[in-house]
């Protein structure tokens, strides 16, 4: 269980037993200041409002909550008291921390929880890119972020799934294929049509472009170490009759309206701010009547919780998809994330234009310069909402200013270490894992490990892994530039056994976020 968790659980209990009410949610997180505790909550107060009319004053209650805490968590906690009346702290033992960080050093998949077992299924939908051109920088960072988000909520015990949803319908799709066959024909690409090489590389071929530009945009996938459980086809929603079954049913439930000769979704009645056009007046469907249809499936589906990746130009079209949903199934959790574009630099200057499309930079490009750890890194390292000025230059130069080669040297250096002292007698006496106050921060930083994976769950932020890691693999340097694993031939086996600790946590969050860790650099 984690810490967190053990800690409402038995404050629930303490609050149930002392006083009898109960409280829901109780806020259990970190102090500001460390000098305070690993943990905080304020449920005192909540406790003091619910009760204020029965003569409890507010340090009588913090008092009480201390008292039945230091009973149930006596093994974990040394410390346990409060502050300015309700403000409760909780500081982990030297032993609990020495004994737990024995047991990361010899699991590999230390950070795995069940926290989110038995909380819905999951359909995390992103990339989604129109299968009428190479995949660009912007694809790549909607893949770093959905692909760790997906990482992050596999080892927090979520049921979720991962899918791709393939536009192979509509004007674009029928565009694509007249750009290419003019090529074919030695004719000129329509105005609207789509220019670029690799029409001309699509033009060599007799294989339907569309087909050849999903296996390019599986292939970049794949090398940018992303994975699918499924690829969902648009087409296959046509030629099923679901958009017409789905427009049908939206008749029936007096959702639609024709005005116009065009049939509109009353969307107003759900907090949108106008109706919207699901259907043409030449019969054709619009973007927005076949993503209802769409979405509706994913609900057939079993899908309770629908997590979608969008890009900054969709934030519009949030509130008419998500009234569209909730009339559909009001108990469907929809959420979006909603991320910004990427601008490409080289020592500063403004990178334009790309060879191969002649104006979008592709994802590939990009891998065959940095690399897949460096561009997964990079694109995941800032909040969602976040531009991001990449520098290809900057990213690739191998030096602690480097986050992606301070965090894998970290790695490769304690593998190092490990290899090194193999075989090789121990200190007398240094079987202490904690017996510096560096070591004692280090332990107290790794027992947060699976807690920071659920939280990039809860927050759908999966730059927060980079910022721990960061500041673990600053805590091992500060650590390993004061103290010496191998002394004069000889192996201190506490602090082995704390480095190898931090190697299986950095490898593990670097997992997380799709990059790799070394063992030699």
């Amino acid at each position: 269980m984690l810490l967190k968790e053990k800690i409402r659980e038995a404050t629930d209990k303490v609050i149930t037993e002392k006083f009898g009410v109960n409280i829901d949610n109780i806020d259990v997180t970190y102090p500001d200041n460390p000098s305070f505790g690993d943990y905080t909550t304020t449920v005192a107060f909540r406790v003091s409002k619910l009760l204020k009319d029965k003569g409890y004053k507010l340090p009588d209650i913090s008092s009480k909550i201390v008292e039945g805490l230091k009973e149930k968590l006596k093994e974990e906690f040394s410390e346990i008291n409060f502050l300015n009346g309700g403000f409760i702290n909780l500081k982990l033992s030297k032993e609990y921390l020495s004994k737990l960080t024995e047991e990361i050093s010899e699991n590999e998949e230390y950070g795995k929880s069940d926290f989110g077992r038995g909380k819905g299924k999951i359909l995390l939908e992103y990339v989604s890119a129109n299968p009428t051109g190479p995949l660009h920088i912007g694809h790549a960072r909607w893949a770093s972020i959905g692909d760790s988000l997906y990482r992050a909520f596999i080892t927090s015990g979520y049921d979720i799934k991962s899918e791709f949803y393939i536009n192979d319908a509509g004007n674009q799709i029928t565009l694509l294929r007249e750009s290419v066959e003019a090529v074919r024909q030695g004719k000129e690409i329509p105005e609207n049509g789509y220019h670029g090489e690799y029409i001309y590389e699509l033009a060599k071929t007799k294989e339907d472009p569309i087909k050849v530009i999903l296996e390019w945009q599986k292939e970049d996938l794949t090398l940018f170490d992303v994975h699918f459980d499924n690829w969902f086809s648009e087409k296959s929603l046509h030629d099923s009759g679901y958009v017409d079954d789905t427009f049908n049913l939206l008749k029936e439930k007096g959702l639609i309206y024709e005005k116009d000769g065009a049939w509109w979704f009353k969307s107003t009645l759900f907090g949108d701010d106008k109706d919207r056009v699901v259907k043409r007046s030449n019969g054709e469907y619009t973007y927005f009547g076949v993503d209802i249809a769409y979405h509706r499936n994913k609900i057939e589906r079993g899908f309770d919780r629908l997590i979608n990746i969008w890009g900054a130009d969709h934030h519009g079209y949030v509130k008419r998809l998500e009234s569209a949903i909730s009339s559909i199934n009001t108990d469907v959790k929809f959420e979006v994330v909603i991320g910004q574009m990427v601008s490409l630099y080289r020592n500063g200057e403004p990178v334009r234009m790309s060879k191969r499309t002649g104006d979008i930079i592709t994802l590939r490009e990009v891998l065959d310069e940095v690399g897949k750890d460096v561009l997964r890194y990079y694109l995941v390292s800032k909040k969602v909402d976040t531009h991001i000025d990449f520098d290809i230059e900057e990213a690739k130069k191998q030096s602690e200013d480097n986050p992606v080669y301070y965090l894998q040297y970290a790695h490769a250096r304690i593998s190092g270490i490990l290899r090194n002292s193999q075989g090789i007698p121990e200190i007398e006496g240094s079987k202490d894992i904690i017996d510096t106050p560096e070591s004692e921060e280090i332990a107290r930083k790794l027992a947060k490990f699976p807690e920071e994976i659920v939280d990039i769950t809860l927050s759908l932020e999966p730059q927060r892994m980079t910022t721990y890691l960061l500041d673990l693999a600053s805590l091992f340097h500060k650590f390993y530039s004061k103290h010496r694993v191998i002394d004069n031939g000889k192996v201190h086996k506490g602090r082995r056994v704390l480095v190898k600790a931090v190697k299986n946590v950095l490898k593990k969050g670097l997992w997380i976020i799709g990059v790799n860790a070394p063992e030699v650099m």
